[in-house]
């Protein structure tokens, strides 16, 4: 700008100075209708000179200003983001630490930046679901986008909400290959719902795709088997042959919790023979009704182990269902507590209740 204010100031002077050397002042006549403006060279120089001066000067001033308008402005901004950054971070470590209130506070005055809105709502829905408030929970859910929803299913699923789970998962799980995550959520809601049959289609298609452990998939097939107790064989039969592996022992446990300790004999007495005696006692342990020979399976193999902790505990839980209860509470007088197995427990209790053992009842229940 200043070199080109140089330059001007560079050709009023020639101009000036080219009438000056041949003594004559020259005029600059400009007409525009009506108005006429007429001034020496010199004069209309220095008018010329002042008039960009001043167009300069404007310039400068709106550019300081419009700078320190963008600075407060940026402060104010930068400031209110750091916040927002704050709360955000404040709440993701109370999240992993479990700290409900934490969480809620953390976004009671200030909101998460604008591109984790959706994350803050699940947070959100996921610390009011561990304190029990369902209500609120749904809420947070709610306000999430549509599609934030559908990837936190999980939360819907304990709000009660199965059915909006479900129809938040029929997409994915319409495409080829859906994501685990999805698959075993959707396997979630199922159960959930009831809905066994879709639950057992499903299991057939996308069991592959499933990562769960051996141990979640025993603890799935328990609740399963449980909710189905007189249906339990039909089911278990439509089960792929991968997973039965992990369903059998809760199909057992079902069926002898249901009183049909009979039609499951055979293969319990087939994993006493190969020495799968944990298993046995597993399935023995829910039983309802007791079975003569499989009770002296039992008795013939303590003779080979008589120390044997699940042996023992098998024959235990059979005297106890035929309320044999001061044989069944000597029985578990004989287990080492350090082979104790908390499936034992409650038919334990019961027996030292029912002789008025109190104290070793006591003991059993505060043992850790």
């Amino acid at each position: 700008m200043i070199r080109v204010i140089l330059i001007i100031i560079a050709i009023a002077i020639a101009m000036a100075a080219g009438h000056l050397l041949i003594d004559e002042k020259g005029y600059v006549l400009i007409a525009y209708n009506d108005v006429t403006i007429e001034a020496t060279i010199v004069a209309m120089a220095i008018m010329f000179f002042m008039l960009t001066i001043g167009l300069w000067l404007v310039v400068k001033a709106i550019k300081f200003f419009w700078r320190l308008y963008r600075k407060s402005t940026g402060h104010f901004g930068h400031k209110r983001a750091m916040k927002a950054s704050q709360a955000w971070q404040q709440a993701l470590w109370a999240t992993l630490n479990d700290d409900n209130e934490q969480v809620q506070m953390a976004f009671k005055k200030q909101d998460a930046p604008s591109q984790w809105q959706d994350y803050q709502y699940a947070l959100l829905a996921k610390s009011a679901l561990q304190q029990g408030k369902q209500a609120t929970a749904v809420q947070h859910l709610s306000a999430m986008s549509e599609e934030a929803q559908s990837k936190v299913p999980k939360l819907w699923l304990q709000a009660d909400k199965g059915a909006q789970a479900l129809v938040l998962l029929e997409t994915p799980m319409q495409q080829k290959k859906p994501q685990s995550t999805e698959i075993t959520t959707y396997l979630e809601g199922l159960l959930v719902a009831q809905k066994y049959v879709e639950l057992i289609k499903t299991l057939n298609d996308k069991h592959k795709q499933v990562t769960w452990s051996a141990e979640y998939w025993q603890r799935f097939f328990t609740r399963f088997f449980m909710q189905n107790q007189p249906d339990g064989q039909a089911y278990y039969e439509q089960l792929p042959k991968a997973l039965k592996v992990y369903a059998q022992q809760p199909y057992l446990q079902s069926m002898a919790a249901s009183g049909q300790i009979k039609q499951v004999q055979p293969a319990l007495l087939k994993w006493l023979k190969k020495g799968l005696y944990h298993d046995v006692s597993a399935v023995i342990s829910a039983a309802t009704e007791g079975d003569l020979q499989l009770t002296r399976a039992i008795q013939a193999q303590l003779k080979k182990q008589p120390d044997n902790a699940d042996l023992l505990a098998c024959l235990a839980c059979m005297a106890h269902v035929d309320e044999d209860f001061e044989l069944a509470a000597k029985i578990f007088d004989n287990i080492n507590k350090s082979d104790w197995h908390t499936g034992w427990t409650s038919i334990a209790l019961r027996s030292y209740e029912q002789t008025q053992q109190y104290q070793k009842a006591y003991e059993l229940a505060t043992l850790k």
